[in-house]
């Protein structure tokens, strides 16, 4: 273990004596205990919603509050997180859950900039965003490069095939020689290329994909449920199903969860989001949202 004096268990075991005294404190003059960032505000109206105290120095939240805008990156992704055509207007799951939280924080606006999904961690990290405000998971890759708020609300991934599933596919190893579709960037994509045989086939988006099927260019497609659900139920013509016994890799844990996603150091920042989701879903807040959006307590 090692400190930022270059004094580490060796170093200090050596400084002994009056000359190791005299070394440590010369090392270490003019440091100072870690300060608390200066607390934000929160909204009053949500009973005994607080805030947690952050050391460090950090004040992340504190400048998007000072600019009165939080910059959020989307990737028109129905019917999380995406712009209505028609009224322009930002919509979906996450949209609902994060103006609740900007409301709770006292975060006067959103401006929100639409992306490819492959976009939006890089452009979270070049600062051209604050925060991913759209559904992503957990992967061991991307927690190398950013931070994860709390889990927001549970879906899984499900298989899609055409009507009455001619080439017998149930599971992910079914798909060996076979064509699947997917959105690039997702962990869809890194449990397809895990497959031995399978032949990815990457789209940047998602509409594409069923269409794709139906014709004939795939042999099945991997998505979220809800998505894929809801765009069979309004294209019936297209002749495709969801595999029923498909059992799906997504884990009902911690890790299956749609998050938001932050630059690592903006620890004031994530944690007030975090903190303003844990609240709401220990009110039954985002059970509401989800319940408006067809879904139920099981993706609580």
């Amino acid at each position: 273990m090692s400190d930022e004096t270059g004094l580490g268990r060796r170093g200090l075991m050596r400084a002994g004596g009056a000359g190791g005294a005299a070394a440590l404190l010369a090392a270490t003059a003019g440091t100072a205990p870690a300060r608390a960032a200066d607390q934000p505000p929160v909204d009053a109206s949500f009973a005994d919603f607080t805030l947690p105290k952050i050391n460090g120095g950090d004040d992340s939240l504190a400048k998007v509050l000072k600019k009165g805008v939080l910059v959020a990156g989307i990737s028109q992704d129905w019917p999380y997180s995406f712009i209505d055509d028609k009224t322009k207007e930002w919509q979906g799951l996450d949209a609902d859950i994060m103006r609740m939280v900007a409301k709770m924080l006292k975060i006067p606006k959103i401006d929100v900039q639409t992306v490819t999904f492959d976009g939006l961690v890089p452009g979270t990290l070049s600062g051209r965003f604050d925060m991913v405000a759209d559904s992503i998971h957990y992967t061991k890759a991307r927690a190398k490069v950013v931070g994860f708020c709390f889990p927001t609300y549970y879906y899984a991934e499900t298989l899609v095939v055409a009507k009455d599933n001619p080439l017998k596919l149930r599971q992910l190893a079914d798909l060996k020689g076979k064509k699947v579709g997917t959105l690039t960037g997702t962990n869809y994509m890194e449990w397809l290329g895990e497959v031995s045989g399978v032949t990815p086939t990457p789209y940047k988006d998602w509409v594409q994909m069923l269409p794709e099927l139906a014709l004939g260019r795939l042999d099945a497609v991997l998505y979220d449920q809800p998505v894929m659900a809801a765009t069979i139920k309004d294209h019936p013509e297209w002749k495709v199903e969801m595999v029923a016994d498909y059992e799906p890799r997504t884990a009902k844990n911690p890790n299956g969860y749609s998050r938001y996603v932050f630059r690592q150091g903006d620890i004031q920042l994530v944690s007030a989001v975090s903190a303003a989701i844990e609240w709401m879903e220990f009110n039954g807040e985002v059970l509401k949202i989800l319940s408006k959006w067809g879904l139920n307590g099981y993706n609580a």
